[in-house]
């Protein structure tokens, strides 16, 4: 291969960068997940999961207390 071919064929440089999930702009690999632009969107995202883990939680402690409970109840029946 001339020099000329290997500049053809030169891949040009790609700083390390990743996408905002949201809008798909090149955003810097450290620090955000998300753009400044889709900021507010992220922060409802992150309370949405939020909320849903501590509901699910809350539900997997009451299920755990209700079968203690009938567990109990049939034993004094006994």
């Amino acid at each position: 291969m001339s020099e000329n071919e290997k500049e053809k064929t030169r891949k040009p440089y790609v700083f390390p960068h990743k996408h905002c999930p949201y809008c798909g702009r090149m955003i810097d690999v450290k620090g955000r997940q998300y753009c400044l632009k889709c900021k507010p969107e992220y922060e409802k995202e992150q309370a949405k999961t939020s909320r849903s883990k501590r509901m699910q939680r809350f539900f997997v402690v009451y299920i755990v207390i209700i079968v203690i409970l009938l567990g109990a109840v049939l034993l004094v029946l006994r």
